[in-house]
């Protein structure tokens, strides 16, 4: 295996990438930000992070010691394979609705707890 020559950065292809696969990825695909990230997802700062660490989310692109960078296809990729199992089904939007509309003048109102009121009792001094 020959020394890598100056043409070659750090971290732009990982062990076992074929140089050619890096060369077309680069053309056909771009790298996203944490501040995308957060866009796409719709979360803050923390939680963007935590996301970025959880097992399954794809691996960052080291760019510097401080810049990370994530390759635009696989979130997206982990975005399809996560939103369905998280997103609310049907019947709990339509409940979780239904709890905040007002009732229809027509309907009864809803059942209340009635019963005598009782002053507490105060605590015994120890």
């Amino acid at each position: 295996m020959s020394p890598p020559s100056k043409g070659d950065s750090p971290g732009t292809h990982g062990p076992g990438e074929p140089r050619a696969e890096v060369q077309t990825r680069w053309a056909t695909d771009t790298l996203i930000s944490i501040r995308d990230i957060r866009e796409l997802f719709g979360l803050g700062r923390t939680a963007a992070y935590e996301l970025t660490h959880r097992p399954g989310f794809p691996e960052p692109v080291k760019l510097s010691p401080r810049c990370y960078r994530w390759w635009a296809s696989e979130v997206i990729a982990f975005t399809t394979d996560v939103r369905p199992r998280t997103a609310p089904s049907r019947r709990s939007r339509e409940a979780g609705r239904a709890a905040h509309r007002p009732t229809p003048p027509n309907e009864p109102a809803p059942m209340r707890i009635t019963g005598t009121i009782r002053v507490a009792r105060s605590r015994k001094a120890s």
